[in-house]
């Protein structure tokens, strides 16, 4: 099958491409990853040979381009080839699709409206562009036109739009249930349904609606931007990553991708570094538990007294053999202590943590430019005076999240960072 559909590919591409063929060259590009890379390949190809050919051919070249790169879902790309031919009714078209999937909305609306009534896949998309524009009459007055067609998944997602925008959120879900029961991979709706859940925090749900939507194929990168947030928001860290690469591996140039994954990697290090320091200090309170706590035998207290040995931290300083070497310390005491230490997943002989190099009162009196904080948590720092870091740990949650424009991924981002340093807000 994979073959066929490269075969049908290449011969997509040997042709011109309309809106007769576009959706058939969606199904061959996304059809696996080696058709994916073959449509990549073809298209760095066409954009060598645009310098080489006549300026006829080079505007079918640019036009041609500028499709198979809507196809690819690299939509700036796509609009940058086509607006230079946008004279042409065809690339025109195709010009509007890619300005709507950017987010340009009105610029896409003036392209396609002309169409309204004739394709009801672009009536579907031009409802979505008037409810997005807040005019909904227009919406209203497209759907009109398919008041006796039969329910497509396409027609009850757009009439789902429709209940959105008239605050009917309850039928908007079910007429989006209805579509999935049509068409249980319709993305649109899977995508509006996961929003709804997201909006109303029901972080799970949302996850897996907007899992299943990226998963689909072409994918859905606003299911990838959006399941990535809701990951950070859960410190699932590694999986925003995917999310964002998966954006930026169809639009490198995607900016919002771009600087969400900056982030997510930068967040990552704090957690990992953040869960080293509260490992470092179970470690520390383990080490320095006193042995008069436990329950020891006469036999072995009377022995670990004779070595000064009053703690589990001293207790990982001594082997076996040193402590068989003490009289009356036999097998029995060894096992009493092995036994012991074990409770903790601490074990005989075991080097002790190391103290950190760093004097705690150097890091309070430091500047809180050294934190290497957001913009956004900055500004709001420099509103309370804070200047050093000993500053920041005298403030409490409370006092930060009552900043406008405070919300908990700042509050997170600097309990992390402050927990790196050994360091934690002050309590309530």
């Amino acid at each position: 099958m994979a073959t066929t559909l490269a075969k049908q590919l290449d011969e997509l591409l040997a042709a011109p491409l309309t809106r007769d063929n576009y959706d058939q060259l969606v199904t061959c590009v996304y059809d696996s990853y080696a058709t994916v890379d073959q449509a990549d390949r073809r298209i760095r190809q066409m954009e060598a040979d645009r310098d080489q050919v006549s300026d006829d051919e080079q505007r079918d070249l640019s036009e041609k381009l500028g499709i198979l790169l809507l196809a690819r879902g690299r939509y700036a790309e796509a609009a940058e080839r086509l607006r230079p031919v946008r004279s042409r009714k065809n690339a025109a078209h195709f010009l509007g699709r890619a300005l709507l999937a950017m987010g340009r909305t009105q610029e896409g609306v003036d392209l396609l409206q002309a169409e309204a009534g004739q394709d009801p896949a672009i009536d579907v998309l031009l409802v979505e562009a008037y409810c997005d524009l807040q005019q909904p009459q227009a919406a209203v007055d497209i759907l009109k036109k398919h008041a006796k067609a039969e329910p497509t998944a396409a027609l009850l997602y757009a009439r789902g739009l429709l209940a959105e925008a008239d605050g009917d959120y309850a039928e908007a879900m079910r007429l989006y249930e209805s579509a999935l029961d049509l068409d249980p991979e319709h993305a649109r709706s899977l995508f509006r349904l996961a929003r709804n859940a997201d909006l109303n925090g029901d972080d799970r749900r949302a996850m897996e609606l907007y899992g299943r939507c990226a998963d689909l194929r072409p994918t859905y990168v606003g299911a990838l931007i959006n399941l990535g947030i809701l990951s950070e928001d859960h410190n699932e860290y590694d999986r925003a990553i995917d999310c964002y690469k998966r954006v930026l591996a169809i639009d490198p140039r995607h900016k919002q991708a771009q600087l969400y994954l900056k982030d997510a990697e930068s967040s990552l290090t704090m957690f990992v570094d953040a869960a080293k320091t509260r490992d470092m200090r179970r470690m520390e309170e383990l080490f320095n538990m006193e042995l008069s706590a436990f329950e020891l035998s006469a036999r072995s207290r009377t022995c670990l007294d004779r070595r000064d040995i009053k703690t589990l931290g001293a207790l990982t300083k001594v082997t076996r053999e040193e402590l068989l070497s003490e009289k009356n310390f036999g097998d029995t005491s060894l096992e009493e202590i092995e036994q012991l230490m074990a409770r903790y997943d601490l074990q005989l002989g075991q080097e002790a943590p190391r103290e950190e190099d760093d004097d705690e009162s150097d890091d309070l009196t430091a500047s809180v430019e050294t934190l290497e904080l957001s913009t956004r948590c900055r500004r709001c720092l420099e509103r309370l005076g804070v200047a050093t870091i000993g500053d920041l740990v005298r403030l409490s949650e409370a006092d930060l999240v009552g900043v406008p424009n405070f919300g908990a991924t700042s509050l997170n981002e600097i309990v992390l960072k402050l927990e790196s340093l050994g360091l934690e807000l002050r309590s309530e």
